[in-house]
C-alpha cells in the first residue's frame, strides 16, 4: 500500500502511483479503500459541487453511476485536457476518483472542490464485503455495533435483491457509521489484500 504522494503527483493534488490505480480500479479492494481514506492518509480529498452522472473513462470494473452533492471521493490521477481528436465533455481536465465504495470513476474539475461541505456524504457500503478482520475492528466501535444491529433487524439477512425502505435506510446508516469510524481515526488492522499483493 503506498503512504505517500507519487512522484508523478500534480503538484495541487497528492495521488497514489498510476499503477496502483490502475490496478486498484480494475477490481474490487474494499478493506484498502479504508486503508485509503483513513485519518491521516496523504490523499487528496474532494467534493461533488453537485449530483454528477459518471463512469471510470480509463476502462476497469466501474458501472455508470449517480454520485451525489457534497460525497467525499479521494483523487487518484489527475487527466490532462485532450488536444486533439474526439473530446468528451468540456475539454478541461478531469480527475479518476475513488468512492468510499471502492469503485472508480471519472470527473471534470468543475465537478469537484477541495472545500468540505458541512456534512460530506458518501454511497451505500456493503458490510459484508470487509474482511473477518476488518469487521471485527469496526464492531468494536459502538455506533457501527448499534447500526449491524438495527440493520439485521431491519433486512433479515438479506444482503442483495428488493428490500424494504427500512431496511435501505439501516443500511445506509450502516454504511455512515463506518465511515465515521474511520474518519475519526478509528483503528484497522492492515489489508490483508490491496493492488499489488500476491
Amino acid at each position: 500500500m503506498p503512504t505517500a504522494c507519487s512522484a508523478g503527483s500534480d503538484p495541487e493534488h497528492c495521488t497514489p502511483p498510476s499503477e496502483f490505480v490502475d490496478t486498484l480500479c480494475n477490481a474490487a479492494f474494499p478493506d484498502a479503500t479504508l486503508a485509503l481514506f483513513s485519518k491521516g492518509s496523504p490523499w487528496t480529498r474532494a467534493y461533488l459541487r453537485g449530483d454528477a452522472d459518471s463512469w471510470y473513462a480509463s476502462g476497469g470494473g466501474s458501472l455508470r453511476a449517480r454520485l451525489a452533492f457534497d460525497e467525499e471521493v479521494l483523487v487518484l490521477r489527475v487527466r490532462a485536457p485532450a488536444t486533439g481528436g474526439v473530446v468528451v465533455g468540456n475539454g478541461n481536465a478531469s480527475y479518476d476518483v475513488l468512492r468510499w465504495d471502492g469503485l472508480c470513476y471519472t470527473l471534470e474539475a468543475g465537478e469537484l472542490t477541495t472545500k468540505p461541505p458541512p456534512k460530506a456524504k458518501s454511497p451505500p457500503l456493503l458490510f459484508h464485503r470487509y474482511s473477518d478482520a476488518t469487521q471485527a475492528a469496526l464492531l468494536k466501535d459502538d455506533k457501527v455495533i448499534a447500526a449491524r444491529n438495527k440493520r439485521g433487524k431491519e433486512c433479515h439477512g438479506v444482503t442483495t435483491g428488493d428490500v424494504t425502505l427500512a431496511c435501505e435506510r439501516a443500511d445506509h446508516a450502516l454504511g455512515e457509521a463506518v465511515v465515521t469510524y474511520v474518519r475519526t481515526g478509528g483503528a484497522l488492522p492492515p489489508p490483508s489484500r490491496f493492488p499489488g499483493s500476491p
